[in-house]
């Protein structure tokens, strides 16, 4: 999906509909295996839409940061793994988009921040919670407290991001990974990220026992067996996602 709102992505309440709506097909379409979410421009996304901000009261806001986490909600728990490609500037509400994906990819030329405080405003879709798990607590509130922006390759360097490509380049290498991914056997990637989410969210030892749960019905799947049979035979599996 590529996200296309100039003259700079604008995170609108309407965009993160679109973003939902295409996230929903995904999810309902078994025949996904993997999904890449991008912008058109010289930005992924620079933030939130100001203009929309000046007709908004407090309960505005509230229900505009509602929606925009339901609709990333929605891409941290789809079905299948969902790969940012930060082709451009991911500021404010831009960079709490790419932390409710699965993983980034970025453009060498991008930019990377939560930038709100130098709005007088603090994240409001979950940057200020999200953040903490992809970064040390001191790191994460350093970048909280004074909106510094980063290059691609010190996002990838703190591990934010997990590659950085020159421009030309970016797409095909997620599209390469999106092959890697589709030729896994359908019904593991999706136990693996249900698995590995479950973690993000519960301690070590809830996680263990989730793991035990999902990995043991893979058992019962024909996915499974012919995996298995696949490599007792020498040759590449033929997965039916059942």
């Amino acid at each position: 999906m590529t996200i296309d709102n100039p003259p700079v992505n604008a995170l609108h309440p309407d965009v993160a509909d679109a973003i939902a709506a295409a996230a929903k097909t995904v999810e309902n379409d078994t025949s996904f295996r993997s999904m890449i979410l991008t912008g058109r421009g010289r930005c992924f996304v620079a933030g939130g839409d100001i203009k929309f901000f000046t007709s908004i009261d407090r309960r505005g806001a509230a229900e505009m940061a509602l929606r925009v986490q339901t609709m990333q909600e929605r891409l941290f728990s789809l079905r299948v793994p969902v790969i940012a490609v930060i082709n451009g500037h991911a500021l404010g509400g831009g960079c709490e988009l790419m932390l409710s994906c699965d993983f980034a990819i970025a453009s060498s030329t991008a930019t990377i921040g939560m930038t709100e405080v130098s709005l007088g405003l603090i994240p409001g879709a979950g940057g200020t919670q999200m953040l903490f798990t992809a970064l040390p607590a001191g790191t994460a509130k350093r970048l909280l407290f004074t909106g510094d922006r980063l290059t691609a390759l010190e996002a990838h360097q703190l591990g934010l991001v997990d590659a950085v490509h020159a421009p030309e380049d970016v797409l095909d290498e997620a599209l390469s990974v999106c092959e890697r991914i589709n030729r896994a056997g359908p019904l593991a990637v999706e136990a693996a990220k249900r698995s590995a989410n479950h973690r993000l969210r519960h301690s070590l030892d809830e996680g263990h026992r989730r793991e035990v749960d999902i990995f043991s019905a893979l058992f019962d799947t024909d996915d499974h067996r012919e995996g298995i049979t696949a490599f007792l035979d020498g040759r590449k599996p033929e997965y039916r996602r059942q």
